[in-house]
């Protein structure tokens, strides 16, 4: 548990460490843009300033002025290339920055996708189990009810067979006592006459 909890707490303050550093790098990229363009702005003011001198003997800029903004100019150019670099740089940074975080999400995307696709696949394993299992207890369920329907029809056949004896013994039983009737019916009239001639 504490491991866990030391591991959390060094992963939290390595990315606030990195989130600090990036904020401190771009901070230090927009005080260069900044302090590149008052440079600039100066150098543009020291241009319009010698730009106005006419130190000439007629009124007109002299070769000293000429070459004070011949030179204020390549400084300007100088500071223009220094700005341009540095945005260059800014943007290769941003786009540095953007193709690295495309490419982590990208990968977490891709992890992503493959944790899914594992518990799809997964889940569709189970239900084809389950499947297979609800097919063989259906199967099974079939069976029991086929017995089921084969000793109830064996039982009703039993069942009739033992209705039609017993109607069979009733009625042999009805003759018997039917004959049995007869025959002492019989007996008692031959009695009878017997008993007449010996009277």
């Amino acid at each position: 548990m504490m491991k866990r909890f030391f591991v959390a707490a060094l992963l939290c303050l390595g990315v606030l460490g990195a989130q600090a550093q990036n904020q401190e790098q771009k901070k230090v990229q927009e005080d260069k843009l900044t302090r590149l363009m008052e440079e600039r702005e100066q150098l543009v003011m020291e241009y319009q300033f010698y730009n106005q001198q006419n130190s000439n003997f007629w009124g007109k800029k002299s070769k000293s002025d000429l070459l004070s903004i011949i030179e204020t100019l390549k400084k300007i150019i100088n500071k223009d290339t220094q700005l341009i670099a540095a945005v260059k740089e800014a943007s290769l940074k941003k786009i540095a920055e953007s193709t690295v975080e495309l490419q982590r999400e990208g990968k977490i995307v891709r992890e992503d996708q493959r944790i899914i696709d594992a518990r799809f696949s997964n889940l569709q394993s189970q239900v084809k189990t389950l499947q297979s299992q609800i097919k063989k207890r259906e199967r099974t369920i079939k069976e029991l009810e086929d017995q089921v329907t084969a000793s109830s029809d064996l039982r009703y056949g039993k069942d009739k067979v033992i209705s039609i004896m017993a109607v069979v013994c009733f009625i042999l039983l009805l003759y018997a006592v039917f004959l049995q009737v007869r025959l002492n019916k019989a007996k008692a009239a031959a009695v009878k006459p017997r008993a007449r001639k010996k009277v």
